[in-house]
């Protein structure tokens, strides 16, 4: 496994901790809630793990943790997230941005 990719399994683990701290929380603009997004990071970085994550799975994650995104207006740790989307955007980018 890369160093980028575990690097990256870290960083959702961290950040599906944090929202599954929050419960079952409303995030404002969005159709998903905090335990839910935590959820789905465990779930991703378990995928990453065995080479088994899909493409909507890495756009999802990549509209997550853009600047001013879910997670920004939930959690709102910039370093984390930052650290997060710089990860995603290194690795999804050109899928995430097509249709």
């Amino acid at each position: 496994m890369n160093e980028q990719k575990e690097q990256l399994i870290f960083l959702l683990r961290q950040a599906a901790q944090r929202w599954i701290a929050l419960g079952h929380q409303e995030i404002w603009d969005s159709d998903d809630y905090t335990d839910e997004l935590g959820n789905f990071c465990n779930q991703t970085a378990d995928n990453l793990a065995i080479n088994d994550i899909s493409d909507g799975e890495k756009k999802k994650l990549y509209f997550i943790f853009a600047p001013t995104c879910a997670w920004d207006d939930s959690v709102g740790d910039v370093d984390l997230g930052s650290k997060i989307f710089a990860c995603i955007e290194a690795q999804y980018r050109d899928l995430a941005l097509t249709k």
